[in-house]
């Protein structure tokens, strides 16, 4: 079973400008009620037309984990920073589920079963037609949200996009 409290971030950065720049590569990690779990800074020297991987990595304690029955869902926000880390000039929210997964094949112990967080876990689910009479594709997240509902009340605990996927807004 995998350490599923450390979070590994790796986020690729690219100079456009015809300059060396100096960023600050920021990772936020955020719970569900906007508390910031950690906040990592890394300062990075770019040429012109540099593209650079920076990773970096923290232990979320008393993490609270993904599960198909409570879906918990932490905010990673990155963020690239100019001027000392003054300046905010681009940034991207990725909802992010803390949670480990341990599939029989690589387990090699005569278990067949898949396990979410070590518990054995049945994956029971549905194919999802973004389809509804009288609508277009693009449901609204409200009829997201009556469908997931519908979903699982029928004991499904997962689902495939089919065809036409979601939006994503």
């Amino acid at each position: 079973e995998a350490d599923n409290r450390t979070v590994h971030i790796r986020t690729e950065v690219k100079n456009y400008a015809d300059h060396r720049e100096t960023i600050q590569v920021v990772n936020k990690l955020s719970n569900a009620n906007g508390g910031q779990t950690f906040r990592l800074v890394e300062e990075v020297t770019l040429e012109a037309g540099e593209t650079k991987i920076v990773e970096q990595q923290a232990v979320v304690e008393q993490a609270e984990l993904w599960s198909p029955e409570r879906p918990y869902l932490y905010s990673l926000a990155s963020m690239i920073k100019r001027d000392g880390g003054k300046r905010t000039t681009d940034e991207i929210t990725t909802p992010y589920g803390i949670r480990s997964f341990s599939w029989p094949c690589f387990r090699q112990d005569g278990d067949g079963r898949f396990y979410v967080n070590g518990v054995p876990t049945f994956i029971n689910g549905v194919c999802e037609y973004e389809h509804q009479f009288g609508q277009s594709h693009a449901f609204s997240h409200e009829q997201v949200a009556a469908r997931v509902k519908q979903i699982r009340a029928a004991g499904f605990n997962a689902f495939r996009d089919v065809h036409q996927p979601h939006h994503l807004d």
